[in-house]
């Protein structure tokens, strides 16, 4: 389908890439894996896979990071430049990461352990700004048509819409028909504002509430026409359809 598109690595990549795919399901234990996409560098590109792991990671010292499975964190990346070799996996992503990724200009080199001569200065290397970068791609273009999930009230997760009917492929052609997957991510670098432990509950809900005025968020699947375009462009997104309808 993606090829009828357009978007194509050609039949040895792809094929490559394929059986990549299944060493590292096994290897890793994830529960599900999709491509993500591909990073082009200076010296090597990176293969991008996303996926989930059931297991636990180890709790971080820095609270401000989202646990892994909850928003930024939602999914675990894997990278490799070269399909026959083994998937790296990813560190988690840190808001101060994410928050300096959006004030620079970097073109990787496809080296994991390179060190950021970038102004303002990166707190980490090459790994930990694709890491960055990753999850602002995932949660501002990974899209779904509207309806297709809600909101649990009693758990407050995500699931599959009970009444869902897929549109006609007419429908299918607004973009008023499709919304965004991810919440955005806040100008803190998290998706939810965080509150330090050990404050009365007066004060933390002060806070948060302050917080949220300063820095808003928006419904989680909004419509793609509410999106905010690129300076100078009219349209965050376009409409076009390939073959079969």
């Amino acid at each position: 389908m993606l090829e009828w598109a357009g978007v194509c690595f050609g039949e040895e990549d792809t094929y490559k890439l394929s059986k990549a795919m299944k060493r590292l399901a096994v290897m890793s234990g994830a529960t599900s894996l999709i491509f993500f996409g591909k990073i082009f560098g200076t010296h090597h590109d990176y293969w991008v896979i996303s996926g989930e792991l059931a297991g636990a990671e180890e709790e971080s010292k820095d609270k401000t990071v989202e646990k892994r499975g909850v928003d930024v964190n939602s999914s675990v990346f894997w990278v490799t430049d070269n399909l026959l070799n083994d998937w790296i996996q990813l560190p988690d992503c840190k808001p101060e990461h994410i928050k300096c990724a959006r004030q620079i200009k970097y073109v990787f080199s496809g080296n994991l352990n390179a060190e950021l001569g970038t102004n303002p200065p990166f707190p980490g290397k090459e790994r930990h700004l694709l890491r960055a970068q990753l999850a602002r791609i995932a949660h501002a273009a990974m899209i779904i048509p509207k309806g297709l999930f809600e909101i649990d009230e009693d758990t407050n997760e995500m699931k599959f819409a009970e009444e869902f009917a897929m549109p006609a492929t007419d429908e299918l052609k607004s973009l008023e028909t499709w919304g965004n997957l991810h919440p955005i991510i806040l100008k803190a670098g998290r998706t939810t504002h965080y509150a330090p432990a050990g404050m009365e509950d007066e004060e933390r809900e002060a806070l948060l509430e302050t917080l949220a005025e300063r820095d808003p968020t928006q419904e989680r699947f909004r419509a793609l026409a509410e999106n905010t375009p690129m300076p100078g462009l009219e349209f965050s997104w376009l409409s076009k359809i390939v073959g079969d309808q």
